[in-house]
């Protein structure tokens, strides 16, 4: 397995009217073997409640210029719970390394805007790029086959259910860089300083 990372790859947050337009357009793709939702027909209404709504957020991913994705994530009624979907509009440009870059980005922007006890991903079994990102990359963990759940090419195909191992995403992105960690330990050593000075130099211990 290849573990660089793709630098081709751009991910970008749906803020604006502008993304949503390029979101507009991912969705509008109406057929794909690498999205997780299979084969969809959407109408202008249908991607328009998928846009507006509230409940879901989505990164688009970007490579060399090109919008070829999106990565998406929705929460459940039950607290902490979240699905997610990726969504390609270019199968071409999706490989398992890419796979593992878009979802990890998304990972990384839903665990620090929320709390996250378990991420549920359904995957096709006629999906070959994300059978693959499964087998070579870790982070999920398969509990289940759900038997005729995509129909696609005249027949019916069994989906994958299986849930992030939400620890190790959180543990790959507690990991400071070299600066921040330096800054944090210079402000805690000012602040015990500060202390004793503004305490007439009463001592202040770790």
């Amino acid at each position: 397995m290849d573990s660089r990372a793709d630098t081709s790859l751009e991910f970008i947050p749906v803020l604006t009217e502008n993304e949503e337009k390029l979101l507009d357009g991912v969705l509008a793709a109406p057929f794909s073997y690498v999205s997780t939702e299979g084969p969809v027909w959407r109408t202008a209404a249908m991607r328009r409640r998928i846009v507006e709504d509230e409940r879901r957020s989505h990164l688009l991913v970007r490579r060399d210029e090109r919008i070829i994705g999106a990565v998406s994530w929705s929460a459940g009624q039950t607290p902490g719970y979240h699905r997610l979907a990726l969504t390609s509009c270019s199968d071409g440009d999706w490989t398992p390394g890419a796979a593992d870059e878009a979802i990890r980005a998304a990972l990384s922007t839903l665990l620090r805007a929320a709390e996250v006890k378990r991420v549920e991903l359904l995957v096709a079994t006629y999906n070959e790029v994300l059978l693959e990102y499964l087998t070579e990359y870790s982070g999920f963990i398969v509990e289940g086959v759900l038997r005729d759940r995509f129909f696609i090419d005249g027949e019916f195909w069994p989906g994958i259910i299986c849930r992030a191992d939400v620890a190790e995403f959180a543990q790959r992105g507690e990991r400071l860089p070299e600066s921040r960690a330096e800054l944090l330990t210079s402000l805690r050593k000012k602040t015990l300083e500060d202390l004793k000075a503004a305490h007439d130099g009463t001592s202040w211990s770790a």
